[in-house]
């Protein structure tokens, strides 16, 4: 592995601001020759991996995640149309299994359109290695006159674990959440999608236990009733396959270089994007004593608490820890063999003991081995410029391109927008009426007397002794006529703050934020199935 230089350079990514925007970058048309760029530069590659080819590591992996992912989709849904074989192109794209807003969910679209178009297979991971912070939704609730946000909760609230092990632990809870949602929502807001998800999520969820999964699967058979093909699979079984377990070994065998890597193309990436918090996008990797930090997530089903990685050289191979309870064994060397370690991680597994990729490493195995072209929201295309150095460093060769999507949605509640040039606006009338308030004065003969004696000090020359007096008789005589416009002051405070006032209230209404669950399927549905701008239909529509 050579390192070879990298440049990132700063792309400004914004979200679409207004109701029905979308971002697609590159755009549709460029798609094709991007795809059969990547599979040209992966056909291309003479890279091993510990004496393993890319090619042959990654035929493995896509078989790998194909099976998988018609095994977990068929046991919910019809996946006749879905069952291609290996060879075809994979598009890929991911989130966390919860009830994300709308403009996450565009990327589940784009995903089935592009790999309609291109005769290719559309994969959805669930990221079920992050952690729930929060079993709720916010909602926007009062009057649409003065919204107020509430959080409306899914289970009773737990201590932060992953996805993965996050099980479902009051169903009364649960199988309420769509009528609090209902009652507490803005009547404004008729025939929310949580009606038509939560019968099936709750019907999951006897089966299933596990929160992400009933949401996602419900979320997953709402996309099929609208006529998409895509299939879905959680992180968490792309981690127990063979094919990833060698790519993590080829990490831990090397560390010393790829922590190396890694954090000099981090530092890269704070200077050009002039970050400087030291936990964004992804802290480094740290070293404590003899231990090196690697980019990977250690738990085990007896504690299920996702703790840091760190992994340090013992006698006949290294030892891998959360510097906590975990402490494993692994026979693994630079220079190989990874076959024992490899098994040695599944004897793991089966223990209970869980080794999961981060998100640099997710989308890093994701881009090379297990797909042609992978489909980033705004946050993940950020953070991907830092993995594409990485991959350019470590293994010296440049990283396939990817799609930037995302899209803004609106709930359908009318309002008034405020800009903030309104709010200055009004703003600067008041500056006005403190420092000139003779603009604004009735023609009194008071009035007219102050006014007169203020011009007359505007238009002097003074000395250069005489200018700090001249300010101060200013000072005194705009003091003399404020009472004159206190009444026009009032008005202007009254409106002043009724502006406030309806910016917070337009931007509380008028947030992209809100989970896809709370918009009509007549406002979401059209925007999400026109990819094209020109009413993209599906099949059987």
């Amino acid at each position: 592995m050579s390192r070879v230089g990298s440049a990132i350079q700063y792309r400004r990514l914004r979200s679409p601001k207004d109701h029905g925007g979308r971002l697609i970058d590159p755009p549709l048309s460029e798609i094709p020759e991007r795809l059969a760029a990547n599979r040209e530069a992966a056909r291309h590659r003479q890279l091993e991996l510990q004496g393993r080819s890319f090619a042959a590591l990654s035929e493995a992996a896509r078989s790998h995640v194909l099976r998988a992912a018609i095994d977990f989709t068929s046991r919910y849904r019809n996946v006749a149309n879905s069952l291609n074989g290996s060879k075809d192109p994979i598009v890929m794209t991911g989130h966390q299994p919860e009830l994300y807003h709308a403009g996450v969910w565009y990327k589940n679209f784009v995903l089935d359109h592009v790999a309609r178009e291109r005769n290719a297979i559309g994969i959805n991971l669930l990221i079920d290695n992050d952690t729930l912070r929060q079993a709720a939704i916010r909602v926007p609730t009062g009057t649409v006159d003065a919204p107020i946000v509430e959080s409306v909760a899914l289970d009773q609230s737990l201590e932060e674990m992953p996805f993965e092990e996050r099980q479902l632990v009051d169903p009364a809870i649960f199988g309420s959440f769509a009528e609090r949602v209902r009652a507490k929502l803005l009547p404004a807001i008729k025939e929310p999608l949580v009606e038509q998800l939560w019968p099936v999520a709750v019907a999951t969820s006897r089966t299933n236990n596990n929160l992400g999964i009933c949401l996602s699967q419900s979320r997953h058979q709402l996309e099929a009733a609208w006529g998409l093909k895509t299939l879905e699979l959680p992180l968490s079984q792309v981690c127990d396959g063979e094919p990833f377990r060698w790519f993590a070994t080829t990490i831990l065998a090397r560390l010393p270089e790829f922590q190396h890597v890694y954090n000099e193309s981090l530092f890269e990436y704070r200077r050009v994007n002039h970050v400087r918090s030291r936990s964004h996008p992804v802290p480094p990797l740290a070293i404590d004593g003899e231990w090196r930090e690697a980019p990977f997530w250690l738990w085990s089903s007896n504690d299920p608490k996702r703790r840091r990685l760190f992994a340090r050289p013992v006698q006949h191979g290294i030892e891998i820890s959360d510097l906590h309870n975990e402490r494993h064994h692994l026979s693994l060397s630079s220079d190989g063999p990874f076959e024992v370690a490899v098994e040695q991680m599944q004897t793991l597994r089966d223990q209970g003991v869980k080794l999961r990729s981060r998100a640099l490493v997710t989308t890093m195995f994701a881009r090379l081995l297990l797909s042609d072209l992978f489909i980033h929201g705004i946050g993940g295309a950020k953070y991907d410029q830092l993995t594409d150095a990485i991959i350019q460093r470590f293994f010296g060769f440049a990283a396939p391109g990817f799609l930037t999507v995302t899209a803004t949605a609106k709930l359908p509640i009318e309002h008034r927008e405020v800009s903030d040039n309104e709010v200055r606006a009004i703003r600067l009338k008041l500056r006005e009426l403190r420092f000139n308030p003779q603009r604004y004065l009735a023609s009194t003969s008071e009035a007219v007397s102050l006014v007169e004696a203020k011009e007359r000090l505007i238009a002097m020359q003074p000395t250069a002794d005489q200018r700090i007096q001249r300010c101060l008789q200013i000072a005194h005589l705009n003091d003399a006529m404020q009472p004159m416009v206190e009444q026009q002051r009032a008005k202007w405070f009254q409106d002043r703050d009724n502006l406030i006032e309806q910016q917070r209230t337009a931007k509380l209404l008028g947030s992209r934020e809100y989970s896809l669950c709370l918009f009509p399927e007549a406002t979401l549905r059209p925007l999400l199935l026109d990819i094209l701008g020109n009413n993209y239909k599906l099949d059987g529509q």
